[in-house]
Parts: structure tokens; C-alpha cells; sequence
């Protein structure tokens, strides 16, 4: 089996681990002052600062921290309830604290621990990435935070799409951190040498920060087009793509040079295996339902339902969406030089859009405007990219179809997951910090298109995976 590549930025990051986090650390941390001293106060970038350490890194510390044994995790997630409980409470005015404890609102409390829950229930799945990239979300905080200070300066800090920037750059260098793991993890159990497999797993998430950026700059450029009455706002695209490179960024080189100093032994690649194993037991069901032809009676099935959806609703800016999902489609295919997973990230997403969409008028809900569509949009296609991926790179000549899907899911379904939890708190701090009401929608949104998503995933999978191999 061929070694896999590494990269001019894979063995940078790896071999000079210190040299890389230093320089870029610095800078960060001094765009950051320098924000705070602009914006006079910064009591918005320190806020976001603080809310993101309590709502998304802690929670992914927390998962990677958990026992093995179940009794044990068991005890550590009801201590994990008590003390919430006991803060929840106390923001409440049930019962008083000492004035020396700084008590977190209840809101960013019950967050804090949806996600916990969240990542502790997917346990199996998740368990050696949260390990293995638990320094992702607080790098993934300070490439936020310094492109906050950049905004300070645009002035982008009380505009709801340096709202939706700041949630989605942490967002994509959260999952960018955990997809690194997600490979380290796969390469070292495959036999690789430690720093090597690091090297190879930085290469390796490059071309999903490239596809995250681009499906930043669709979203940006969409909505600026259509509230700047036909003009892009070119400050306001760029400043969003900085965010999302400056967090990608300090993810990718923090959890490289984590990986390419720390004492990993043979447990992690233990670990691994283990979760495979797992996910094939639990996925034998599944595959039993799912050969070629049903999978693709399901997808023409879905199909009937996106047709019925598209007839039956009426659907807000449909130009503007149909433009999106073309930009997303064409991201995909520069990204991850693939044709045929290109297709597939439409093929999910755009119906997975419909329905959602259909859901909505269905339960009298009101959909977000424009740009919480957008950015919920955008969140889940970089979530499908990530799972996506793994579809193509499962494609090898000796699998049929199902086992393409299996491998694929296999590896993808916890990248999709990881994102889905870290991008739904993501986006909560950001609504929650700058007072983003849209957000919140968003996050509703983003959830109902997630789930629809990854119900289609194994049947389109497996039906494209049969059709382009010709099993």
C-alpha cells in the first residue's frame, strides 16, 4: 500500500511544529489587541472569546476527557449534569453563589451541555477524534478572535455578517481540527509511522479549508449581492474569507503540532480499530436493506418528494438559491478535483434544502431570511463535504457498492457529526454574542438540512457508488 502524501504545508507543519504556531500565534494574538484597542472596549471580541471557551472548546475537552469504562462515563456525565444543574440554577436566582464565582448565563449553560451530550452519546464514533483534536476549538478561538480584531477595523463587528463569519470560521476550524484527527487516526492505524501519518492528515484537510472558503465567499457574495441592490460588497467577502483562513489556519497548525510532539502510542490506533469494528456490527442492518437496487429506488423516491416539495412551496429567493448551490457544486469539484463527488454533494444538499424547505411550510414555521438560509446552507455543505470525502477516497477497484458506502460512513459519518455538533454552537455563540437574532433560526435550519442530509447519505452513496463503478 502506498504511503499517502504529505505535502510541502504537511511537512512544515509537522517537522517544525514550534516555528509555525509561534509565528502564527503572534500575529493572531497582536490582531486581536490591536481590535480590542479599536473597537474601545471589545467587550464583544472578548465575550465572543469567553462564550466560545464555555460552549464549544469545553464540551469537546470534556468528551476527549471522559473515562473508557462505562460505569465510569456514567458517573462523569451525571457529575457533568449536577454541575450545570447547580449554574443553571444559580443564574436563576434559585439559590445564591459567592459573588467570587462568575455564573454563565442559563442559556449558554444548556448549550454547553447539549453539545457534551451530544458528543458523549456518538461515544463509539467520536471518541478518538475529540481526543486527538481537543486543542482544535481553542486554536480554532484564537483564529477567531484575531479575525474579530480584523473586523474591529472594517468596522464589521455589529454587522450580522460579521456575525455569520465569526460563527462559521468557528465552525470550520473546529471540524477542520477534527477531520485532521479523523485522518491521523486512519493513516496510523493503517501502519504509517506517527509524524508521517500527521504530516499526511495536515495535506490531507487542506482541500476541505480550500472548499470552506469557497463556500464562504458563495455565501458572502450572494448576500451582499442581493442586500447591496446588485453591487458585491468585496470588503465584507474578504473579511469573511479571512475569518474562516485565520481559524482554519490555527486549527490546522495546532493540531498537526500537537500530533507531531505528543507521546501517541499504540492506543489511538487501537482505538481505531475498534471503532471500525463497531461500526461495522452496527451497520450490518443497515447494509442488509440497502443493496444497489433498493438504494436506488430510495434516491428516485426522494427524488418524487424533492418534485412534490418544489410544486407545493413557494420558495424565498429561489434564484438566489439556485446561484448558491451551483457555487457550492463548482467549490466542490476545484476542492476535491473530483467529478463525481462534486455531483454527490449536490445530489445531498440541494434536496436535503428542498425538503427542509417543504418540512417547514408543512409545520407553519417560518423560515430564515436570506442570510440565515445561507449560512445554514453553507455550514451544511461543508459538513457533506467532509463525509464526502471520505466517499471518494473509499472508491478503491476491489469494493462492490455497499462496501464503498460502509468504508465511507464509516470514516465520514463521525466528520459529519463532529461538524454538525461543533457548528450548531458555533453558530449559537455567534447569535448569542452579537446579538444575532437571525442566528437562531439559522441554527434550526441548519439542524432540520443536517438531518435530512444524513438520511439520504447511505441510499445516494450507495446508488452513485453502483452507478459510477458499475456493480
Amino acid at each position: 500500500m502506498p504511503a499517502a502524501p504529505v505535502g510541502i504545508v504537511g511537512e512544515f507543519a509537522a517537522n517544525r511544529p514550534l516555528l509555525s504556531n509561534a509565528i502564527l500565534g503572534a500575529g493572531l494574538i497582536a490582531l486581536a489587541a490591536l481590535g480590542v484597542r479599536q473597537a474601545g472596549d471589545g467587550g464583544q471580541i472578548i465575550s465572543f472569546a469567553a462564550n466560545a471557551l464555555y460552549v464549544v472548546a469545553l464540551p469537546i475537552a470534556l468528551a476527549a476527557l471522559q473515562p473508557r469504562r462505562l460505569v465510569r462515563r456514567l458517573l462523569f456525565a451525571l457529575l457533568i449534569v449536577l454541575v450545570a444543574g447547580v449554574l443553571a440554577a444559580a443564574d436563576m436566582k434559585v439559590f445564591p453563589l459567592p459573588e467570587m464565582i462568575a455564573v454563565p448565563a442559563a442559556p449558554m449553560t444548556f448549550a454547553a451541555v447539549g453539545l457534551t451530550a451530544f458528543l458523549i452519546a456518538l461515544t463509539p464514533l467520536t471518541a478518538n477524534v475529540a481526543r486527538l483534536s481537543v486543542v482544535a476549538p481553542f486554536a480554532a478561538i484564537l483564529g477567531t478572535v484575531g479575525a474579530l480584531g480584523y473586523f474591529a477595523f472594517e468596522p464589521m463587528l455589529d454587522a450580522s455578517e460579521g456575525a455569520a463569519a465569526a460563527g462559521l470560521a468557528l465552525a470550520f476550524g473546529a471540524s477542520a481540527g477534527a477531520g485532521i484527527a479523523a485522518d491521523f487516526s486512519r493513516f496510523f492505524a493503517g501502519g504509517a509511522e506517527r509524524r508521517q501519518a500527521t504530516a499526511a492528515a495536515c495535506h490531507a484537510a487542506l482541500a476541505i479549508i480550500v472548499y470552506s472558503l469557497l463556500a464562504v465567499a458563495a455565501l458572502l457574495g450572494i448576500q451582499t449581492f442581493k442586500s447591496n441592490f446588485g453591487a458585491v460588497e468585496w470588503g465584507v467577502l474578504w473579511a469573511g474569507c479571512t475569518a474562516c483562513a485565520a481559524a482554519s489556519a490555527a486549527a490546522l497548525f495546532g493540531v498537526t503540532g500537537v500530533l507531531s510532539t505528543a507521546q501517541i502510542g499504540e492506543q489511538a490506533a487501537a482505538d481505531e480499530n475498534r471503532r471500525r469494528q463497531w461500526f461495522a456490527a452496527a451497520w450490518r442492518p443497515v447494509r442488509a436493506l440497502l443493496p444497489p437496487t433498493s438504494a436506488g429506488a430510495a434516491a428516485a423516491i426522494a427524488g418524487v418528494f424533492v418534485v412534490i416539495a418544489i410544486f407545493e412551496t413557494r420558495f424565498f429567493a429561489p434564484v438566489s438559491l439556485m446561484v448558491f448551490f451551483l457555487l457550492i457544486w463548482i467549490a466542490s469539484a476545484v476542492a476535491f478535483v473530483s467529478l463525481r463527488t462534486s455531483i454527490l454533494v449536490f445530489a445531498i444538499l440541494a434536496p436535503s434544502a428542498v425538503l427542509a424547505g417543504y418540512a417547514y411550510a408543512a409545520l407553519g414555521m417560518e423560515p430564515p431570511e436570506l442570510l440565515g438560509r445561507l449560512t445554514a446552507l453553507a455550514l451544511c455543505a461543508v459538513a457533506i463535504g467532509h463525509m464526502t470525502v471520505s466517499w471518494r477516497d473509499a472508491g478503491d477497484y476491489w469494493r462492490n457498492a455497499r462496501d464503498v458506502a460502509e468504508n465511507a460512513l464509516s470514516d465520514g459519518l463521525r466528520r459529519f457529526l463532529f461538524v454538525f455538533g461543533a457548528g450548531a454552537a458555533s453558530l449559537f455563540v455567534s447569535a448569542r454574542t452579537f446579538e444575532w437574532q437571525e442566528g437562531y433560526t439559522a441554527i434550526v435550519y441548519f439542524m432540520m438540512t443536517g438531518f435530512i442530509s444524513v438520511l439520504l447519505a447511505p441510499a445516494m452513496m450507495t446508488a452513485m457508488s453502483a452507478r459510477f463503478r458499475r456493480y
